[in-house]
């Protein structure tokens, strides 16, 4: 350090070895501004790997210096000679700021969405509260526009962290991601329970949508991560109990809606009022009339009453009506089996009037017409509908 003075008179001392080698504690910095501003020509610049030292005055961001020992003169201060006219040759001090800016990449660097946002999910259309967050790094691309663009006065002898710059790209960053991210899964179609699948393309989409917001800043955004998009926890487990709902099958609307339809019922006086439940539910009238047949025995088996009781925890004891065939159960009434198809009543059929009669009657209980048909060669007793014997095949 030169310090210039005459007779016992002393002036402010000038810095003739300029260097910065980082904060003493060892923490990241970005961009530390020289404590002094007082310079003389000759003076040593010391730019260590990774950094740049810039000299600024006037508000103008002016010499660009790399890593090196840089001895001050005016064929390498050009920009500041043009701004001050150095006279030529001598120890001519001036005075100008002296940034160094740190250029190695800083890339473990937090973003997160502060507040959820909604966002639809496209796959099962309910309205999720979603937040996000992920990392990134930053390299400083253009000094002299970073330190006049987003530096701007800083005190003597203090440092700009990695943090500071964070603060002020976060804004910029979520409201770009928020976009992002619902363009993405709209277009892509997909659901946020499928979303931890396609991080790696939602990314790159993220990356270059905040490409030019650092850019003007003369910064490069690298390694852009988003590493988690979810909604609330509730609005999970209702998103993900709807996916297994719908996997029932394409007509699970209907399934519910016929769940919610038999509720109503124990409400509306029992099955007479499911035309009305069916209406009410936005089904049509055409559905709700079929959907009245097709839940009269339904409404048997469940022992709903029509007089409007309600459903009965206890099965109907009627359902106990087994098929003479498979030994299915079936509910009283139904006429054909519904595991085997075939006729619920054993008997002969009236040829006349088509009632079933019990095996053994010789006559028809509802018309007394004849049900057997004698053989006349065996004896046997056929049906009369048959036009051959069931034993010796001799015509009836």
């Amino acid at each position: 350090m030169a310090i210039f003075g005459k007779g016992n008179e002393k002036k402010e001392a000038l810095i003739d070895r300029i260097k910065y080698d980082g904060s003493q504690n060892g923490s990241p910095w970005l961009v530390y501004k020289y404590p002094s501003e007082k310079f003389v020509l000759g003076s040593q610049l010391i730019v260590n790997q990774g950094q740049e030292a810039l000299f600024f005055k006037g508000g103008e961001a002016l010499d660009l210096f790399g890593a090196g020992t840089h001895t001050l003169h005016t064929g390498n201060l050009p920009l500041l000679n043009k701004l001050v006219n150095f006279p030529f040759g001598g120890d001519t001090p001036f005075t100008a700021e002296v940034y160094y800016i740190n250029k190695t990449s800083k890339l473990n660097m937090n973003w997160g969405t502060p507040n959820a946002f909604p966002v639809e999910d496209p796959k099962y259309g309910i309205i999720l509260s979603i937040r996000s967050h992920g990392t990134y790094g930053v390299r400083i691309n253009d000094t002299r526009m970073f330190i006049t663009e987003l530096v701007g006065a800083v005190p003597n002898g203090s440092t700009v962290t990695y943090e500071f710059a964070a603060s002020y790209f976060s804004g910029l960053l979520v409201s770009k991601i928020k976009n992002v991210i619902s363009a993405y899964m709209i277009r892509q179609k997909i659901s946020f329970l499928e979303v931890t699948g396609y991080l790696e393309e939602i990314s790159k989409d993220c990356e270059e949508a905040v490409k030019d917001e650092f850019d003007r800043f003369g910064a490069e955004v690298v390694n852009f991560y988003v590493e988690t998009i979810t909604p609330s926890k509730d609005e999970y487990e209702k998103l993900r109990t709807y996916k297994e709902e719908l996997s029932l099958g394409g007509d699970f609307y209907t399934k519910r809606r016929s769940l919610d339809i038999m509720e109503n019922l124990a409400e509306n006086n029992g099955v007479g009022g499911l035309a009305t439940a069916g209406a009410s539910l936005g089904i049509g009238l055409g559905f709700a009339h079929q959907a009245g047949g097709m839940f009269q025995n339904v409404g048997g088996a469940m022992n709903i009453t029509p007089n409007g009781t309600g459903i009965n925890a206890q099965p109907n004891s009627n359902s106990g009506n087994k098929c003479p065939h498979c030994g299915a159960s079936n509910l009283v009434g139904q006429k054909f089996c519904g595991t085997c198809g075939k006729m619920m009543v054993v008997g002969i059929r009236c040829s006349s009037c088509g009632k079933v009669n019990p095996v053994g009657q010789t006559f028809c209980g509802d018309c007394g017409t004849k049900l057997v048909k004698k053989c006349s060669s065996c004896g046997k007793e056929n049906d009369p509908s048959q036009k051959f014997c069931g034993d010796c095949g001799t015509q009836l």
